[in-house]
């Protein structure tokens, strides 16, 4: 089918033969007249065959012949701004596009302008807690990674999300994307919508299994491979001889990392990768370097990388754009790479099909999970097919894998909103936002969520009276013949954390002393479950121990008696010694190798524990105002990773914890001292140079050309400081080869 047949306005079907798209791939071929006719439509196709594609276009048309807006939803932060960028390839037929993925207590009535909104899951319930009015005009909902509907931490937010959307504006169109799932005519059903499933792909793919020097491929064809004494490095430098990258996916970070290394020194005799001054400074550490930082450079420039969450967002943003320009011909992963992002290899090699639990030991990794890993082969335009190679050990490994990976289906996906945990946050938020006035509400809006469409809802009467009487007896509802939801309630689900969290910080404010140290707040915020804990190692307890006795007395949140418990009251101890050595200025290196984590680690919980602090700082309004002149500091200090003196420096835009101790130590301490001091010394300094000095003159209201010096009562906002904003990134010019 060719795009000029589609029920199109002339205009969009001319963007795209100017960019060159003229034929429609078959799945899209059959979505998109459906889709393009106002249907709800779920599309359950492999990955790399075409998906996003009917999304984007449904989008243009609903904006361009509808004038209606669009939410896009996507799991990921870096999803969001890949879709971002791809509908922008569209802006001139004269439509805006923003991504929204941050602040979670905002109703941010600057998208009112926008046609297209990108975001999270969690930012589009926000938005909806925050009853955003131009969300009433949103005439289409895509919901991209539907599947991972399964996952127990994102997929009951989408899902509510979801819900929400459809009972209250009935004659919205949703488009779901998903990928190769055995129940999608279930989720097809709860969505109201027609299915389209298949099989096909642009780059056929063929799936083997690895052992004693041959591959089996699931048609049953071997193919013999010349190996050495490493085996995967054979199948990684087979590929990269033969023109091709590669990804490997390993269960561990560690595993990444040194595998990484091992092979560097082999894959530059194969290539050579070039890097900027302005790469290897984000790769080392765009603050601060650090050896982690370090190893990854060196890794990079001989052509390999690792990729996992102990990265920085901004490392791992320029390994996968150096692996898209081809510079990078081997990625070793952990297996959250393949979770949406696309990055396509011509040979995927997955070592681990099982990864370790702490409560079950080393337990299988899903069908859906191996599946997704396997879809990132075949390179649309470079390959004729891609491999996905699974590693076995032996003979009954071998036979294991072909039945239960290769030839199995990937596992249905199934609601994971049952949780009482899960529960109790969105019946809040359904209270708080007046969806629901009585129990009985609940349970009927529970009914229209795909946890009700999936099972009868025995026993969710008294799930719900538990939880509703647990909000109640904390202050959060009354119940006076209506539910609602009282001011504490009401900013608590504003706020968008976890009621338990509230009820912590809540308790935590009253017993707040002028006393209080600045670590016992900061395990209180550490000690909420919006915050994942870090757990105590061997090395660790000496210095943890030190800081129970040290301030034994002066804990928010008690010490447990149960010993089972004690473990989890040192993971979050650890999390706020973390912080404490953050706002102290220990160097990113020292934390590192203190604490056993990643950089990524410390910009993670860095993330959680000043919007935990926000939230505390907002609760102290209702309980104890007082304690505001606490938490307002504290809260800045997190957020830069500085000590009090500071503060005034990461006003400006392009400063940050690094840049301001280098101004302060060098005697310049404040906007003052900025204005008087000679623009020369100040780009003299390390990490500064002309272009900021020139910044810092400007925005204490100095004027080179003129030579005057004004003065302006103004700050800038520190959030938009220069090191604090993610880089942009190149994207793709192909929208055919997307999901």
């Amino acid at each position: 089918m060719k795009v000029a047949e589609l029920d199109l306005p002339p205009r969009i079907v001319d963007a795209l033969h100017e960019q060159g798209y003229d034929e429609l791939y078959p799945p899209q071929a059959d979505a998109l007249p459906k889709a393009l006719s106002g249907k709800n439509v779920v599309v359950a196709v492999p990955t790399a065959s075409g998906k996003s594609l009917i999304g984007y276009l449904t989008a243009l048309r609903t904006v361009v012949a509808d004038a209606r807006k669009v939410l896009y939803i996507v799991p990921l932060k870096a999803l969001a701004s890949e879709k971002r960028d791809d509908l922008e390839k569209f802006s001139h037929l004269g439509f805006k596009v923003v991504m929204s993925t941050g602040d979670l207590d905002s109703e941010e009535k600057w998208m009112s302008t926008a046609d297209i909104v990108v975001a999270t899951s969690e930012k589009a319930d926000s938005l909806l807690r925050h009853r955003s009015r131009w969300m009433d005009d949103v005439g289409l909902v895509i919901a991209d990674e539907i599947h991972l509907i399964h996952d127990p931490m994102r997929g009951p937010t989408l899902e509510v999300a979801l819900t929400k959307m459809m009972r209250r504006n009935p004659g919205m169109q949703v488009i779901a994307l998903s990928a190769t799932i055995s129940n999608s005519k279930e989720v097809a059903k709860w969505l109201k919508a027609d299915l389209v499933t298949g099989s096909w792909r642009p780059i056929p793919l063929k799936e083997g299994v690895y052992f004693n020097g041959s591959i089996t491929f699931d048609e049953n064809d071997t193919v013999s491979v010349d190996t050495g004494k490493d085996e995967i490095w054979s199948l990684i430098r087979d590929t990269v001889n033969g023109g091709g990258q590669c990804l490997l996916f390993v269960s561990t970070r560690r595993s990444a990392e040194s595998l990484a290394v091992k092979y560097s020194k082999d894959m530059s005799k194969l290539t050579v990768s070039e890097l900027s001054d302005d790469d290897v400074m984000i790769l080392e550490g765009e603050n601060e370097s650090t050896s982690l930082g370090k190893k990854l450079a060196a890794c990079v420039k001989c052509g390999m990388a690792f990729h996992n969450a102990g990265l920085t967002y901004q490392q791992r943003r320029l390994v996968e754009d150096e692996f898209r320009k081809g510079r990078i011909k081997c990625i070793v992963a952990t297996p959250t790479l393949a979770a949406g992002i696309n990055l396509p290899a011509r040979r995927v090699i997955v070592r681990d099909t099982k990864r370790y639990d702490a409560n079950a030991g080393y337990t299988p990794i899903s069908v859906m999970e191996i599946k997704q890993m396997c879809g990132r082969a075949g390179r649309p335009r470079y390959d004729r097919y891609g491999e996905a190679v699974l590693i076995a050990k032996t003979e009954y490994d071998k036979r294991h894998m072909i039945k239960d990976y290769l030839f199995a289906d990937s596992e249905d996906v199934i609601s994971k909103l049952e949780d009482e945990r899960i529960l109790r946050t969105h019946i809040l938020g359904l209270v708080a936002t007046e969806d629901v006035s009585s129990e009985e509400d609940i349970v009927n809006f529970l009914r229209s969520t795909f946890f009700g469409h999936q099972s009868k809802l025995y026993g969710v009467e008294r799930l719900v009276g538990t939880v509703v009487k647990h909000l109640i007896s904390e202050g959060m509802i009354q119940n006076d013949g209506v539910l609602r939801a009282t001011p504490f309630g009401k900013r608590v689900s504003d706020l968008y954390i976890d009621p338990e969290s509230g009820i912590i910080l809540r308790d935590s404010i009253k017993r707040m002393k002028d006393s209080t140290p600045d670590l016992a707040i900061l395990h209180a915020v550490a000690s909420t479950p919006d915050i994942l804990g870090l757990y105590p190692k061997k090395n660790d307890s000496d210095v943890l121990r030190e800081l129970v006795e040290d301030h034994d007395g002066y804990f928010l949140v008690e010490e447990p008696d149960d010993p089972s418990e004690y473990q989890y009251f040192l993971a979050d101890l650890k999390v706020a010694y973390l912080m404490l050595s953050w706002i102290d200025e220990v160097d990113e290196e020292t934390i590192t190798e203190t604490l056993g984590i990643g950089p990524g680690d410390i910009r993670a919980r860095v993330e959680t524990v000043e919007w935990i602090l926000h939230s505390m700082n907002e609760l102290s309004v209702i309980f104890r105002p007082e304690c505001s002149k606490r938490l307002k500091p504290l809260l800045t200090r997190v957020r830069y990773g500085i000590k009090a003196e500071l503060t005034d420096l990461v006003a400006f835009r392009g400063v940050g914890r690094s840049r301001a101790r280098t101004l302060y130590d060098a005697g310049i301490r404040g906007r003052r001292d900025v204005a008087d001091a000679d623009i020369n010394r100040i780009a003299g300094l390390p990490r500064i140079g002309m272009a900021l000095a020139k910044s810092l003159k400007e925005q204490v209201g100095y004027s080179g050309d003129t030579k005057e010096r004004k003065w302006k009562d103004r700050r800038n906002d520190g959030p938009n400081s220069e090191e604090n904003i993610e880089p942009e990134n190149k994207k793709q010019t192909e929208l055919f080869d997307f999901r």
